[in-house]
This record gives structure tokens, sequence and C-alpha cells, in this order.
């Protein structure tokens, strides 16, 4: 039996030198190839604004809490609970689907959640990991049985 009382996740490092890296080859890219004055100009300047309006979320970004109850893993955001569903899991980040079925459009367009190995302390996510392990492999052996007993139906 898995429990984890609700920990307030951390800002990760490694997201945001993910998303610096990405950037940052994106820029060499565009220096890489011809491209007018104008177009550089507006581009750093986009940048720019970017860059402000993304350390402005950071700083104002309410806390978000993770947890494990007797229902699975639950997600506090901003005062509601939301369930996840894992979809991957490995040493550096756990990858969940958060359960919204209610909706039409999650069928097509679905909200993910990244949760990397430094938002939580190291036994938290060592809990974590283990329990995407678990409800990966359960809910694949789930998936088996229904095709085992399809295919045996017809």
């Amino acid at each position: 039996m898995f429990s984890l009382k609700a920990t307030e996740l951390k800002c990760s490092w490694i997201g945001i030198a993910l998303w610096f890296v990405i950037a940052s080859v994106y820029a060499a890219l565009f220096h890489l190839y011809w491209m007018p004055v104008f177009w550089r100009a507006l581009f750093y300047i986009l940048a720019g604004l970017f860059g402000v309006l993304f350390l402005f979320r950071v700083v104002h970004q309410s806390s978000h809490q993770i947890g494990i109850d007797e229902q699975g893993v639950f997600l506090l955001e901003r005062g509601r609970c939301k369930r996840l569903l894992f979809i991957r899991s490995n040493d550096v980040q756990l990858i969940a689907k958060v359960d919204r079925s209610q909706f039409f459009s999650d069928r097509f367009w679905p909200v993910y959640r990244v949760i990397y190995r430094d938002n939580v302390t190291k036994v938290q996510y060592r809990i974590l990991r283990s329990f995407a392990a678990q409800q990966i492999l359960l809910r694949r052996s789930e998936a088996f049985k229904k095709r085992m007993d399809r295919q045996q139906a017809t």
C-alpha cells in the first residue's frame, strides 16, 4: 500500500534548463540561416517579452501539492484536486495524464503534468516512481485482458 502526504512541488531546474537549451538552439538556428534584420530584431523583442512573462509566471505561480491516497495520486492546484494517471516513469521524470474524463476535448487534447526528480525529495520521488511503475503495469495487464477477452468472444 502506497501512502504519501500532500507535499509541495518545488520549482524544477531541470525543466528550466531544458527550455533554455531549446530556446538557445532555435536562436542559433536562426543565425545560421539568412534572416532580415527586421525579423531578427522582432524575434529578440518577442523572446525578451516571453522571458519576462515566464519569469513573472514562475514568481507568482501558486504552489502545487502532490500526494497518494487510497484512490491514487492526486495533484492539488489552486484548491482543486486533480487525479493523475501515470504514462511514463524513469529516473529523471514522471509523466502523468490529468484524469478529466468528463470533458470531450480530452480525447483529442489531453492535459499532462511532468514531475521532475528535483520537484520533490529523493524519498518522495522514489515512492512516486514506484507507484507509477505499478500503475502503468496494472493498466497494461488490464488492457491485455480486455483484448484477450474480445479475441475469445469472436
